[in-house]
């Protein structure tokens, strides 16, 4: 009698079909048991347990997962055409024209914030230097601590990327 089991017995028990179980042989991970067809039980079921595990937690070793790299691609060309998209219809505004209007907008903000304590003590008479003094300092505070530059928030690298590579 022939030792181990047939690969239709462990593609039923891992639930996977014969053509994936021919692969797992070729890759090593389901162990022959020396006669065509016929596949060691336990290391079988061990490698096999150690390899969902590895692919679980993404350690695949230096082995592209097709799959994943392929659904990878799709997305970024994806991106790369909405992105074209976007400029061919006239939607998308280049990054070099947002920036002199937003470090307007950044300046004007400032301005506004920094002028509210005056504003505040001649609208509020009862309120002291001393008053406005605080309100300025925490508003100067707050200002600082805001990521505000003058230079608009940076675009997601590789859709800018890709635009500039492309022109």
């Amino acid at each position: 009698m022939a030792e181990g089991v047939t690969g239709q017995s462990l593609a039923g028990l891992f639930d996977v079909d014969l053509r994936s179980i021919q692969e797992l042989a070729r890759s090593g991970i389901v162990v022959s048991a020396g006669a065509r067809g016929r596949f060691l039980l336990a290391p079988s079921v061990r490698n096999y347990v150690r390899h969902l595990r590895e692919v679980a937690a993404g350690r695949q070793g230096n082995e592209l997962n097709a799959i994943d790299e392929g659904a990878r691609l799709k997305i970024a060309q994806r991106k790369n055409y909405d992105l074209k998209n976007s400029i061919l219809e006239g939607s998308a505004i280049p990054y070099e024209a947002i920036a002199p209007a937003w470090a307007r907008v950044v300046r004007a903000i400032r301005s506004a914030m920094l002028a509210v304590p005056g504003k505040a003590r001649f609208r509020l008479q009862h309120l002291t230097p001393r008053d406005a003094e605080v309100i300025g300092e925490i508003i100067r505070d707050q200002l600082e601590a805001a990521p505000l530059t003058d230079q608009p928030p940076a675009i997601n690298g590789d859709a800018h990327a890709a635009a500039l590579a492309n022109d």
